[in-house]
């Protein structure tokens, strides 16, 4: 069973909720170890919830090789360490040390190797890795990686053509598969259509996997989808059209069990097409624009935002699910031109609480709708390419959103998140179609402004900073240490040099980005080791790359999984025109005294002593007559896998339940005698070791001979020992006796 496991602290945003705390994946520590020149680098994972009270000890091959207080960053260089070491971390909680999870071995190279099943491709293409969405499916602490594959003939919107269909992996980070699903012809392959979401949606300590469906569509068990809106589907229809455009036939969404890939419900998908061309065309282009983004609509779990359409009319759904339903929360279209978010939308979503009241609201660029569903704003500068959430500007309340704009004469703009006032905004003469929000430079306040309009680069109040030069406008990532942004741009790592006014290489990586020109990875984030954050790249083929930092930092930060706004980011960073996770506050500005993030984490994980309970109505210890059943009776195991059972009597069995955890003790005994029986856990956890309970059987013939035993003396009852035997002779267990008539 589950268990929720809470910490209630202040919000990371600042602004005062007062709602439940949100609830996040419980992760384990993510501890990496990578061979270096000096050794071998390691880092882990500190909790949102550990505070800095939490200590670490590290061990090498099972002994310990270094402490670390509560205020220490969580990495290390261990100079004796070897290629064949394998490490441990565990985390010191009040003087006490708890449970290490597994040993980890080095990494030969500073990227872990990922070896992928490559679907097979068609007369006309092949597949290579494309965007990667991550979520703790089966409940271990760990990340799984849910990829998409991407034929190479695989279109945008405007261009005409069929493709191959969209292939879907969930692998271990090891490289294990977990499933497969096949989205079917029905799907067309290309960035703006395949939107996945992937969260813990029903609180149970596993992620669930969200995505549009359609007649041919087969989930991870190899079956065609037949639940709901499924049901009696015919799958062998193809409803692509000429140019390869599917605007005709039912569509669905459907969410599968994150650790099987099993279909669990399907509901016809909201926003549904209707007319096409009430989207701004009439061929298929604009109709089949998707989005889609994790939001905690009601504060405390995530929902599913689903997405159609941006260029003009724009309509939202969320989703909840429950266990059982998938059920729709609520819906928003803005269809009429000039009003409300018609027209204002990107090729990209973000979510986060912008206004304070502990509730999520959908960004959509240029307009924002609040967490019930509500229109909220609309700045009026229309569709844009890219666009960052964060507190880029921390001497304006709450938070900003730095956006670009496709259509001319708009150019680029911050504003408020909350309200839309805009902060600054300059024209520009094109489509503007990249831009980047970064704190790349100590010595400005705040973030730093950039984007493909021009090479100047701008501060958070609208000053030129830097005259015709600019950094990387991709992604911005957390890689050195100092709390800085760098930035990662196709393969390379680059770090603002101020002194110098340009751009250094600072780490060179091999492998492929996404995304033709985006240059965009499979995915970046932090989830492995400490608060850096990781790259992953492909071969082109069968291969990913997980790329890690190995150069220390002297700050502590706990993962920036667990800040909500970043959490966000990583759900939604797979939409359309990717874009970087920002976190929720300025993480320079705050040097070493981080807000601490209110969430709770889902599953129970601190270490617990194995036990052994007793259930049912028999008794655990029973004297029966020879040839009579025993009263059923059963013990739950708890904190442990499974368990041992030594001498019971013939006859006797104690049958394992795997779906309870639990023994069966059933049974007619064949044989008399007394019997003392012992269960031992097996698999507890290694802090407290097994836990151990016994019972007695005591079978008794009423056909053996009988022997009495009786006191010497009326007040001395006898003590000591006499072998018995039955009626054939034969010697039974001795029997130690003391003050009392043993008959047999």
């Amino acid at each position: 069973m589950n268990k929720i496991w809470c910490l209630g602290l202040s919000l990371a945003l600042g602004l005062g909720s007062t709602q439940a705390a949100r609830q996040m994946e419980w992760l384990n520590r993510g501890l990496v170890a990578v061979k270096t020149t000096n050794g071998v680098f390691l880092s882990w994972r500190v909790l949102g919830t550990d505070g800095n009270t939490t200590g670490f000890n590290l061990y090498r091959d099972g002994e310990k090789i270094a402490s670390f207080t509560g205020s220490q960053a969580s990495n290390y260089t261990d100079t004796k360490g070897t290629a064949s070491s394998k490490y441990s971390v565990k985390a010191v909680v009040g003087g006490k040390e708890m449970a290490a999870d597994a040993a980890v071995s080095v990494w030969s190279n500073q990227y872990l190797t990922v070896n992928l099943d490559r679907p097979n491709g068609g007369s006309d293409y092949t597949y290579s890795p494309n965007d990667i969405a991550v979520g703790d499916v089966d409940g271990d602490g760990e990340f799984e990686l849910i990829l998409k594959w991407d034929p190479s003939n695989s279109k945008d919107n405007s261009q005409k053509g069929k493709t191959g269909n969209v292939i879907i992996d969930c692998y271990k980070i090891n490289g294990k598969k977990l499933w497969r699903i096949d989205l079917g012809v029905n799907i067309r392959a290309g960035a703006h259509y395949t939107q996945m979401l992937v969260g813990d949606y029903d609180s149970d300590g596993k992620a669930e996997f969200a995505v549009k469906t359609a007649p041919g569509t087969k989930d991870g068990s190899g079956n065609y989808l037949s639940l709901g809106s499924a049901k009696g589907a015919d799958h062998s229809k193809d409803y692509r059209n000429s140019n390869g455009y599917i605007l005709t036939g039912p569509e669905w969404l459907t969410i599968f069990n994150g650790e099987t890939g099993k279909e669990m419900a399907t509901v016809d998908y909201n926003p549904g097409r209707g007319t096409v061309k009430s989207w701004g065309d009439s061929y298929g282009n604009r109709v089949d624009r998707f989005l889609a983004t994790n939001a905690y609509l009601d504060g405390k779990k995530p929902s599913m935002v689903f997405q159609r359409g941006y260029y003009t009319r724009m309509a939202i759904t969320a989703y909840d699910w429950d266990g059982k339903t998938l059920s729709q929360r609520w819906y928003y279209n803005a269809a009429t031109s000039g009003q409300e978010c018609y027209g204002q939308g990107n090729h990209n979503i973000s979510a986060g609480d912008v206004d304070g009241d502990g509730f999520d609201e959908i960004i959509e660029g240029s307009c924002a709708v609040d967490h019930d569903g509500k229109f909220m704003y609309r700045t009026g500068k229309g569709h844009g390419d890219a666009m960052h959430l964060s507190d880029l500007d921390p001497d304006n309340p709450g938070l900003e959103v730095w956006q670009v704009h496709e259509e001319k004469p708009y150019g680029y703009d911050l504003h408020d998140a909350r309200t839309g006032k805009l902060l600054f905004n300059e024209t520009s003469s094109g489509d503007n179609g990249r831009g980047v929000a970064g704190d790349v430079d100590s010595l400005n306040r705040g973030h730093e402004l950039w984007s493909a309009a021009n090479w100047n680069t701008y501060t958070v109040k609208g000053k030129i900073w830097k005259a015709d030069k600019r950094p990387a406008y991709n992604f911005r990532i957390y890689w050195d240490g100092d709390l800085l942004d760098e930035l990662l741009d196709n393969t390379t790592i680059s770090k603002w040099d101020h002194a110098k006014q340009q751009s250094n290489t600072l780490f060179q990586m091999q492998g492929n980005s996404c995304n033709t020109t985006k240059a965009t990875p499979n995915f970046s984030g932090d989830i492995l080791g400490d608060w850096r954050e990781e790259v992953i790249l492909h071969d082109g083929a069968s291969k990913l790359y997980i790329y890690t930092t190995t150069i220390p930092t002297e700050h502590r930060m706990y993962t920036l999984a667990h800040d909500p706004i970043y959490r966000l980011g990583m759900s939604w960073q797979n939409t359309a025109y990717n874009q970087p996770p920002h976190l929720g506050f300025w993480l320079y500005g705050n040097k070493d005294k981080f807000p601490t993030p209110d969430i709770t984490l889902i599953g129970d994980h601190t270490p617990k002593p194995a036990a052994i309970i007793k259930q049912g109505a028999g008794s655990s210890s029973q004297t029966i007559a020879l040839g009579d059943s025993i009263v059923p009776f059963t013990f739950a195991i708890q904190n442990a896998d499974g368990a041992t059972v030594e001498n019971l009597p013939a006859g006797v069995t104690a049958k394992w339940n795997a779906q309870t955890n639990s023994l069966y003790f059933s049974g007619t005994p064949t044989v008399s005698g007394e019997y003392s029986y012992t269960i031992t856990t097996k698999g507890g956890d290694a802090e407290f070791g097994e836990a151990t309970r016994s019972g007695k059987f005591t079978i008794d013939d009423p056909n053996a001979k009988t022997t009495s035993l009786k006191p010497r003396t009326e007040r001395a009852l006898l003590n000591g020992s006499r072998h018995v035997y039955d009626l054939r002779g034969r010697l039974m267990k001795q029997r130690k006796h003391r003050g009392f008539y043993l008959t047999r």
